[in-house]
């Protein structure tokens, strides 16, 4: 049961299912700065003019993000660029113990010598994406430290999102870990509560400052709808211990940050 499905970048176009027909792999592959994982395969859904293709880890790190590019060559052997898929996976949640509920998207890390399965949807400015002829480059990919390999640029993007992300969640996710052991859990969520919804008017007044700061509207949502949904509880003067979901909910923003904050590394980028 998937409760929340907002996350830093996702690229996925998922396919239904239908035929499938390996491609070709590029007879002449560009280069590419990224040396601890590889597209092993893919394969085309020409129904769906679609692609899977497989993601391996050849280092010795999870990998948490990555993107894969597809394009095609025209005659002139020039590169026509297609899209692309990939994710970043450094705020997903685990399960909660003994149960299927997550929070976000569940958490799905690359491990060493581990594959993932990555669908797309190639599209091609001018042209019709002939999924026969597609093919793929791993862009770039992150580890869990905030560190990476590939194109710098995206890796810089990246980042910077992560970091808005993080900046934002620090902000609040002091206060729910309070909430457990609070003695007036009532006034103390509503309180949250309302702190959270002002935040999200102020930053509404100077859409400048919003625009610059794109991940941390959906992050502070997220702890909107939590906090309501413990004040809505706390109505019926129960505490939070409980409600064994609620907790779960809280747990998982903690853990969820802590690996936000190891995965926005330590070298700080200006909001552009």
């Amino acid at each position: 049961m998937v409760l929340m499905r907002t996350r830093l970048i996702v690229l996925f176009f998922f396919l239904g299912a239908g035929s499938v027909t390996t491609a070709q792999p590029p007879s002449q592959p560009r280069p590419s700065n990224v040396h601890s994982a590889r597209i092993e395969n893919f394969v085309t859904v020409p129904d769906k003019a679609g692609i899977h293709v497989n993601i391996k880890n050849t280092g010795e790190r999870p990998v948490t993000a990555f993107l894969i590019e597809f394009y095609m060559l025209n005659p002139n052997g020039q590169h026509i660029p297609c899209g692309g898929s990939g994710a970043d996976m450094i705020d997903w949640s685990d399960a909660m113990p003994g149960r299927s509920f997550y929070v976000h998207m569940r958490r799905n890390w690359i491990p060493t010598n581990g594959t993932l399965l990555s669908d797309g949807y190639p599209r091609c400015p001018g042209a019709p994406a002939q999924t026969g002829s597609m093919q793929a480059e791993l862009s770039y990919i992150m580890f869990d430290d905030g560190t990476g390999e590939g194109d710098a640029r995206q890796i810089e993007f990246t980042l910077r999102t992560r970091q808005q992300a993080r900046n934002e969640r620090l902000r609040w996710v002091g206060r729910f870990t309070v909430l457990r052991d609070t003695s007036d859990l009532k006034s103390s969520a509503q309180s949250l509560y309302q702190d959270l919804v002002d935040a999200v008017h102020a930053a509404e007044i100077v859409p400048d400052v919003a625009s610059r700061q794109e991940m941390a509207r959906p992050v502070r949502d997220e702890m909107q709808h939590l906090a309501l949904d413990i004040t809505q509880w706390a109505a019926h003067n129960e505490s939070l211990h409980k409600n064994e979901y609620l907790e779960w909910r809280v747990t998982d923003l903690e853990q969820r940050t802590a690996r936000l904050i190891r995965g926005a590394g330590t070298t700080w980028l200006a909001p552009r």
